[in-house]
């Protein structure tokens, strides 16, 4: 099987969880399984949703939105009922202009001192091979060295989680970065899975990905054709033959299921054996 398929995650909300099984089978099982955090979603439903995923059977990684997080008591708590199913996390910052609470940045998250008072040890953080779009590169970056910096003196393994993109290129410019800056932590790419022209470009502009009339192209998209199903076997192909070509360290896959499970489970089935001969 292809390196890129090997202990790949994907998303999976408080609502997806009965889903799951799914991608039980052989072959098709994620490694890890992230559980984003919803405005509209409590704690309890947060911490609900990785106890149900841990009782399936998969590894759950909840998603902590920094700039919502009222106070040090509240992620105090959070931390502490989360461990019992859980020790990895994932962190942003969130999508707030200002914090409600202390924290503006995964960076302060983890300088609380408190990830590690819980014992979690895994601590995945975003990376933008497209970039953001309320944020230069150069800060970026800076923060990406300042938070991988700040997991590694205190022991906490770091790994990288992208947001999807369109452009395969693009995605291996930003890890030839990433790595000539000295980051060697694993790196997940992201992928949307298979699912309806119009579902891929509303995600898009919703997450502030490049969606350009050139940049769909390459991934197999036409702006002006809207109709029917699209999946991520262009961008994968160009993805693998750029990783076959250059030493960019350990990178998997990390699965936006915006077509469902089921979709995407039938899509990864038939996918893996013609990528795997290729490699």
């Amino acid at each position: 099987m292809n390196a890129l398929f090997n202990a790949y995650s994907i998303e999976a909300t408080t609502k997806d969880v009965a889903t799951l099984g799914a991608l039980d089978a052989d072959g098709l099982r994620p490694a890890q399984v992230f559980v984003p955090w919803l405005p509209e979603e409590g704690d309890e439903a947060r911490i609900a949703a990785c106890a149900a995923v841990a009782r399936a059977g998969f590894a759950p990684v909840p998603h902590l939105s920094a700039r919502r997080i009222a106070s040090v008591e509240a992620l105090d708590a959070l931390l502490a009922a989360l461990r019992p199913h859980t020790s990895s996390l994932f962190l942003i910052a969130g999508d707030l202009a200002a914090p409600i609470g202390p924290f503006a940045d995964s960076l302060s998250v983890i300088r609380s001192g408190l990830i590690e008072r819980h014992g979690f040890a895994h601590v995945g953080l975003a990376g933008h091979p497209d970039g953001h779009p309320d944020v230069a590169p150069a800060i970026l970056w800076a923060a990406m060295e300042d938070k991988i910096e700040a997991l590694r003196q205190r022991g906490i393994e770091a790994q990288i989680v992208t947001q999807f993109s369109f452009d395969a290129g693009q995605v291996l410019r930003w890890l030839h970065e990433l790595r000539a800056r000295g980051i060697t932590a694993p790196v997940r790419i992201g992928i949307p899975g298979p699912a309806s022209v119009r579902t891929l470009l509303r995600f898009a502009a919703r997450c502030g990905v490049a969606a350009s009339a050139g940049v769909v192209g390459k991934y197999g998209l036409s702006l002006t054709r809207l109709l029917g199903n699209a999946g991520p076997d262009r961008f994968l192909a160009q993805l693998q033959d750029g990783l076959a070509a250059q030493d960019l360290g350990p990178v998997h896959l990390h699965v936006f299921p915006f077509g469902g499970f089921a979709q995407f489970a039938g899509w990864l089935d038939g996918a893996r054996a013609p990528l795997a001969r290729s490699a």
